[in-house]
């Protein structure tokens, strides 16, 4: 394992090995299923001595493995070592190696002369490094071959899979003298959906009362065909670029239905703070052009 070359790694420090089987590793390996908040790159990591498990944690703030985030990095699609600055999430105060040693010293463990067994990742940054050794730390151990079987493109391979299957789109489609540009911008969503295996639900094209004139609709089942399909999907994208008090309703209905949002709307749009303010938004997707806004809506969805 020499001729790893890490990012970094402290002089006279080095990392020790086990396989996956290891008792310990598997351990590391369950809280990276069930303590990493950070779905894109799960790390778990375990303190052990003599064989015991003291703590555990995972990356993400060990916020679990329900925690929904999405990375404006993965989104604006930044090359590798830029955009740090974007997303906070992936700070290292959140990372497992931090977070683990604050486990153990939160449940009264002496984490000093113990081991941590690291499950998800191929090295230790500097801060999580400067955390272990003040700890007093013993070794970091990873699972054999972690620089082949943790780099970036093998894990997104695998964790950058929707698992959204029903998508509920929703936009200003009353009171909108854009509307005529935004059905196709919204048929083109759908599209994104679909190439991902996702089926799109697009109020004006599926809801058969909307298509009669405003006098003849059946106001109530309108009303509850929406509230039922947004029920129904696992993801909500509003284009808010115009006002709509529909678009505010099915909002406050995502936020009951404790249902991920992704807002969309047209670069230089006002748009309320009631809206950006609801704690379901997942993320705020601002574009120029509706080709930026589709591969970007796929790097959301992606992550979801």
């Amino acid at each position: 394992m020499s001729e790893v070359r890490y990012p970094y790694m402290p002089e006279g420090c080095v990392f020790r090995f086990v396989g996956e089987d290891h008792p310990l590793m598997l351990a590391a390996a369950r809280a990276r299923a069930e303590c990493a908040g950070d779905r894109l790159f799960p790390v778990g990591a375990v303190l052990a001595r003599d064989g015991v498990v003291l703590a555990r944690a995972g990356n993400g703030y060990d916020r679990g493995e329900g925690f929904v985030h999405v990375c404006p990095r993965v989104v604006l699609e930044c090359p590798s070592g830029t955009g740090y600055e974007l997303c906070d999430f992936h700070d290292a105060a959140g990372h497992a190696e931090p977070m683990l040693i604050a486990a153990a010293r939160g449940q009264g463990r002496d984490p000093s002369g113990a081991d941590v067994y690291l499950y998800g990742h191929w090295w230790c940054c500097e801060p999580c490094w400067s955390v272990m050794r003040e700890a007093g730390v013993r070794d970091v151990y990873l699972v054999q071959d972690a620089h082949e079987l943790f780099t970036r493109e093998r894990v997104y391979a695998q964790t950058l899979q929707s698992r959204v299957k029903r998508a509920y789109i929703a936009g200003a489609y009353t009171n909108n003298n854009a509307l005529a540009t935004d059905k196709p911008v919204h048929i083109a969503f759908g599209a994104v959906c679909a190439g991902l295996g996702c089926q799109a639900v697009i109020l004006f094209r599926d809801q058969e009362e909307n298509k009669k004139p405003q006098e003849a609709r059946d106001v109530k089942r309108v009303y509850q065909w929406s509230e039922d399909e947004l029920r129904a999907c696992d993801v909500l994208i509003a284009d808010v670029s115009h006002p709509s008090l529909g678009a505010g309703g099915e909002l406050a209905l995502a936020r009951i239905f404790e249902k991920p949002i992704v807002l969309v709307s047209k670069n230089g749009s006002l748009v309320s703070n009631f809206a950006l303010g609801n704690p379901n938004v997942v993320y705020h997707l601002v574009y120029d052009d509706v080709e930026t806004a589709c591969r970007q809506l796929k790097n959301v969805l992606r992550q979801l």
